[in-house]
């Protein structure tokens, strides 16, 4: 494993481990299934990309067309 999936598993595993997430089923079975994955998070990997797409452009689509996402 290479030390930026290292530094990928380490974070889902932070995330999933805060007060509000771990209160969240649905989350940890989304987070659980990106570790089982090896699936680098999504957003994070948006986010390298350019912050301004992600928030203009990327995040907004995704909402508009899957219309599905945790509570």
């Amino acid at each position: 494993m290479d030390a930026q999936s290292a530094t990928e598993i380490k974070r889902a595993r932070q995330i999933a481990a805060y007060p509000w997430f771990a209160k969240k089923k649905p989350w940890q079975k989304e987070i659980k299934k990106m570790l089982d994955n090896g699936f680098k998070m999504e957003v994070e990997a948006m986010i390298s990309k350019d912050l301004e797409y992600l928030t203009g452009q990327y995040v907004p689509m995704k909402l508009k067309d899957k219309k599905q996402w945790l509570d």
